[in-house]
């Protein structure tokens, strides 16, 4: 962390409505996306069905104009979902970037779980905050995660 720029508690709180409007909207693109990718998925499913249907029992092709369309439906619908899924990626990493470029740690983009780098004295710790919560009330050290997290409270104790 020692590389990274800290932040004051009033300087996270400053950035809290920019990064909650960030999440929602990369969140709300995310889940539009994930429909999609639902969709072409059962789609996919149902196409490969479809061509495993048009054999007979022994492996034999009944009607090779039929094989032909079902293989070609099912190639499309693998087109389709590997397409939803390069566009989930592409609409994640443009949303990571955006969001971090403040200098936050983006934990977990679906909870909206955001570290910010702080110090107090020679002591490297995070102010920790997540989509949902009005204010940084937490805190955790650099190895303790979001199970280590402490009430803001109580961290002139720490130090």
């Amino acid at each position: 962390m020692s590389n990274t720029s800290t932040f004051s508690l009033s300087q996270a709180q400053a950035l809290l409505p920019r990064l909650r409007e960030q999440l929602s909207k990369a969140n709300d693109e995310l889940d539009s996306i994930s429909i999609k990718i639902a969709a072409a998925s059962q789609e996919c499913e149902e196409a490969e069905l479809a061509l495993m249907a048009v054999k007979t029992d022994n492996g034999a092709v009944a009607d090779l104009s039929a094989l032909r369309e079902a293989r070609q439906r099912y190639e499309s619908s693998i087109d389709s979902l590997t397409s939803a899924k390069r566009e989930y990626l592409e609409c994640f990493e443009r949303w990571m970037v955006e969001i971090t470029e403040c200098g936050v740690i983006l934990r977990d983009i679906r909870s909206g779980l955001l570290d910010f780098p702080a110090k107090k004295g020679a002591v490297d710790y995070f102010l920790c905050w997540r989509l949902g919560e009005r204010d940084i009330d937490y805190w955790h050290l650099e190895n303790d995660g979001f199970q280590g997290r402490r009430p803001l409270a109580v961290l002139d104790e720490y130090f």
